[in-house]
């Protein structure tokens, strides 16, 4: 979708009012799109070097279901031990961060994709961040500046030697147009 899209910037002001949390402090939606078979593996969506960031830390995350599955696709916090199937319209919103100390993970948003297994599914990711991220996104702020980087960089080269491969089925999250 465009940054001009209206559907998408209504979407993003319904987030703005029900977290508090400035439409400019978003980044940029993520759309996915998951086939039969495909998942992605348990992750939590905090990442410790936006801190050093001037956007901050990810401090919530909403995750949109565009379509119905199916079958399977369902988005599991392992943690909480709790499963929500994806179902068009739906939305699941969740903190990164704890209330009391927004540098800290709350570990118990951890979560995972399982696995299309009849379908396919699309949905959406919005991160918001404890500060602005657009403005400094448009000033050419960029997170290649931090290790995480160089962290992505050594296991991208893992991969081309063979070492350490995930399974066959790990589609990883792909952006669509």
């Amino acid at each position: 979708p465009s940054l001009d899209d209206a559907v998408l910037n209504r979407v993003m002001a319904r987030a703005a009012n029900v977290t508090r949390v400035p439409t400019s402090h978003s980044e940029y939606v993520q759309v996915l799109q998951y086939g039969v078979g495909q998942y992605y593996q348990g992750h939590h969506d905090y990442i410790p070097a936006h801190a050093q960031l001037p956007c901050g830390p990810r401090v919530y995350t909403l995750f949109m279901y565009l379509s119905d599955v199916d079958e399977g696709g369902e988005t599991n916090f392992t943690r909480l031990n709790l499963t929500v199937a994806p179902a068009k319209g739906d939305a699941i919103l969740w903190p990164s961060v704890l209330s009391d100390d927004p540098y800290a993970t709350d570990e118990r948003t951890f979560h995972e994709a399982l696995p299309v297994r009849r379908g396919l599914k699309y949905a959406a990711n919005f991160w918001m961040h404890m500060y602005d991220f657009q403005g400094p996104h448009a000033r050419g702020c960029s997170n290649d500046n931090y290790r995480q980087h160089e962290a992505l960089a050594a296991v991208a080269q893992q991969y081309a030697e063979g070492r350490n491969m995930p399974p066959p089925t790990d589609a990883r999250q792909r952006v669509v147009a």
